[in-house]
């Protein structure tokens, strides 16, 4: 009799879970919109803390997409103190963070289970001591696009890189396009997203270069500095991804995302100079002298020094960031693009000495 007990309250805890599962996947919209309702809608963003690329555009990406009363499931590896953060973006049971492993199909299956869109920003710019980049760029988004496609996702956004080229000579780059490439083997219909190197208050590119100005010693400009770079704001890319997933024009487009100003390495150097309120120190560099430049960097990757930029950001400083003619951008989402400069001073301004902390900004 007591086995029996033992086997009818099994057997009714598996039922129950089976009805949660199923109920959960019938979610019922409430409310007049905004962060307190509940919109029906399910999204999974994979990739909320990895390094330092994927938790910067996260943050931003779960914000938009909880103020929507959107469902959103954040998977992460390591650590919770980690992804915490971004619990208080949606409301009471609206953020949820189950343990994943990119390269574990089960794990990722499981995660995407219930989503109607799936979003994908993970990304690996060096080689550490668990992942090459080709792990991440292109196995785990080859991952990541399957388990979309079995779970029955009805939106895919994959986000690339603004040169991604499955013939480039950047590693990184290289790995991004045969990302792309995987992708749309598994989800013919996803959206790809390139944007140029982003700029916000948690970046890895101003806060670099403020991180840099304030070292002794010159900072090296490849091709003296003429590179041409448009750097995107994080906040636009986040809102084109809500966007991207809200249009059925985006279904199986690519996007390229950049700002509305071309500027040159060296005028944003000069620029952080003029913000901080004091001349970055900078040397330029013929282009024959670049493979040497990269030495230094790629030493300092190996322990990870983040104040430098490692091998694949310094070969993307060193190159010309400019749209495909014809690629449709942040415009056709809808989305206004904003300046550097509106951007800069909240992300320059504590790099100042305190004389000029609180100087105004012309």
């Amino acid at each position: 009799a007591w086995e029996q007990k033992v086997e009818l309250g099994t057997m009714a805890g598996r039922c129950l879970t089976g009805a949660r599962r199923f109920a959960s996947t019938r979610i019922t919209p409430q409310g007049t919109g905004g962060r307190s309702s509940v919109s029906g809608l399910v999204a999974t963003v994979v990739g909320v803390d990895w390094d330092a690329s994927g938790a910067f555009l996260a943050r931003y990406t779960v914000n938009n997409l909880g103020r929507t009363g959107t469902q959103v499931v954040c998977p992460f590896r390591g650590c919770e103190l980690g992804v915490r953060h971004l619990r208080v973006m949606g409301d009471l049971g609206q953020i949820h963070f189950p343990e994943y492993n990119l390269l574990d199909k089960a794990s990722v299956a499981e995660s995407v289970k219930y989503s109607h869109v799936v979003v994908n920003m993970a990304m690996q710019d060096y080689k550490s001591r668990h992942y090459t980049m080709s792990d991440v760029n292109v196995d785990g988004a080859r991952i990541v696009a399957r388990a979309a496609a079995d779970a029955g996702a009805s939106r895919l956004i994959h986000i690339s890189a603004l040169g991604a080229d499955s013939a480039s000579e950047s590693e990184y780059l290289r790995t991004k396009g045969l990302g792309e490439e995987a992708v749309l083997e598994e989800f013919p219909t996803a959206t790809i997203l390139r944007p140029a190197v982003m700029i916000g208050e948690e970046d890895n590119f101003l806060n670099r270069l403020g991180d840099i100005h304030n070292l002794p010693g010159p900072f090296p400009l490849a091709n003296y500095g003429q590179n041409v770079k448009q750097p995107v704001y994080v906040g636009d890319v986040a809102k084109a991804i809500v966007a991207a997933a809200a249009d059925p024009a985006a279904e199986g487009a690519t996007y390229e995302l950049v700002g509305p100003k071309q500027y040159t390495m060296a005028g944003i150097c000069e620029y952080v100079g003029e913000t901080i309120r004091e001349p970055m120190w900078t040397v330029g560099i013929p282009n024959e002298a670049t493979p040497f430049l990269k030495i230094p960097f790629k030493m300092a990757q190996l322990p990870r020094l983040a104040m430098f930029p490692n091998e694949s950001e310094f070969y993307r400083y060193s190159t010309d960031e400019v749209v495909t003619k014809g690629t449709p951008g942040l415009a056709e989402l809808g989305v206004d693009a904003t300046p550097m400069e509106t951007v800069g001073i909240r992300v320059l301004r504590r790099y100042r000495k305190h004389i000029f902390h609180d100087d105004i900004v012309e």
